[in-house]
């Protein structure tokens, strides 16, 4: 079902998946608990933790929360466009998530634990059942799924914050396995065989899916997916207000989101990073500070399209936005390659990643380039609408509309 493509939409996604894996590299390259601390590995030079902080400040959540609110905006347009054909619309979007789902199993228990598409596959049936309403609605409701899941963590820390030193370090042992201290499991499974490797990630991915998913994820990614749906709803998304509103948004988002985030490290600092504090209490403004955040450069980056300027770098990377998925994929398999295969996991220093991540974009711009010069979409994208589609009358694919 080719349509013409709004070239935001894609201009944010490009950014999106691009900025995403300036934090997934920490979980490509390193241990589980350095993901959320820069204390627990490489600490001993400060180039790592300056190179952790500029990842916090630049990308943590922020990324994630641009492209959980696409992924909002996109289930608006898509059955929008199945609507106006006159065609079923729950029955295509649900096999549409389910083929996801297929996909994000796939690449979490064969390629990477750490996948986010079984998070969006189904989280994605709560912007479905909302993309009728006023965007007014949609955009209370994303707001109270992000209070649930920031409530349940503050209370979880409230909870732990009063119980005796022990106590808590029986907690990190029995249900946060890895995630707060270094697991030289973890470190000999990534540098074991591929067995031992598929062993490692199916226990973390299983982890991931029902521990994570229920207790924070289906509340993040949800709460996300509803803003985006409201704010494509309004026009927000589709570049339909003034330049001055963007400008305005754009400096009160990206400066008011940096604050909070800029105190719950403060915060982290003052109490040098001693769990519970970061873990669930301090983390809590960078994940209120991302939302503001992520507006804002949804403001700037619309400001940039408006502007006209550097049309080549935009077209690349409205190219990595057309093969979102592909691109994606590829960041996993060419870094669990590299980290656990060719360099092996956990022996590069935490500031040297910076250089892998420019080169896995460099090669995402090349690859992305030549494969559209002939494709009018990625290859994962075009096996998922193939399935998605297949048998649905009228919906044959065309060619590659002249962009």
């Amino acid at each position: 079902m080719n349509q013409p493509r709004i070239q935001l939409l894609d201009l944010l996604r490009g950014i999106a998946l691009l900025g995403i894996l300036l934090m997934n590299i920490r979980l490509f390259s390193a241990p589980e608990a350095a993901y959320f601390s820069p204390l627990v590995y490489g600490e001993q030079l400060q180039l790592n933790k300056i190179w952790w902080t500029l990842q916090y400040f630049i990308a943590d959540q922020k990324f994630m929360a641009i492209f959980s609110m696409l992924f909002g905006a996109s289930t608006a347009l898509i059955c929008d466009r199945l609507d106006a054909k006159g065609l079923c619309a729950w029955r295509i979007y649900t096999r549409r998530l389910l083929v996801l789902l297929l996909i994000g199993l796939l690449h979490a228990y064969l390629i990477w634990h750490g996948d986010i598409l079984v998070f969006y596959a189904l989280c994605g049936v709560i912007p479905f059942v909302f993309r009728h309403l006023n965007w007014r609605i949609c955009i209370m409701f994303g707001l109270l799924c992000l209070g649930v899941g920031s409530l349940k963590s503050y209370l979880t820390y409230l909870s732990m914050v009063s119980l005796p030193e022990a106590i808590q370090q029986q907690i990190i042992t029995q249900s946060l396995p890895g995630m707060i201290q270094v697991s030289e499991t973890e470190i000999a499974a990534l540098n074991g065989s591929w067995a031992q490797q598929l062993s490692y990630r199916i226990s973390a991915a299983w982890h991931f899916h029902t521990e994570v998913l229920p207790n924070w994820g289906i509340w993040r990614v949800s709460g996300m997916m509803l803003l985006g749906l409201g704010l494509y709803r309004c026009g927000f998304l589709r570049g339909q207000f003034s330049i001055l509103f963007y400008q305005r948004t754009a400096w009160t988002g990206i400066f008011s989101g940096m604050l909070l985030s800029l105190y719950g490290y403060y915060l982290n600092e003052q109490t040098a990073w001693q769990f519970p504090h970061y873990f669930f209490g301090h983390t809590l403004f960078n994940y209120w500070g991302a939302v503001c955040t992520a507006v804002g450069l949804i403001a700037l980056i619309t400001l940039w399209q408006a502007s006209g300027c550097c049309q080549p770098l935009a077209r690349f990377i409205q190219g990595i936005g057309r093969t979102a998925l592909s691109n994606y994929l590829l960041q996993s398999i060419l870094c669990t390659a590299f980290f656990y295969g060719v360099w092996g996991f956990a022996r590069m220093p935490p500031y040297l990643t910076a250089l892998v991540v420019v080169i896995v974009w460099l090669l995402q711009f090349l690859l992305t380039h030549w494969w559209l010069q002939t494709h009018a979409k990625g290859p994962v994208e075009a096996l998922w609408h193939l399935a998605t589609y297949a048998k649905v009358p009228g919906l044959t694919e065309k060619k590659p509309q002249t962009r």
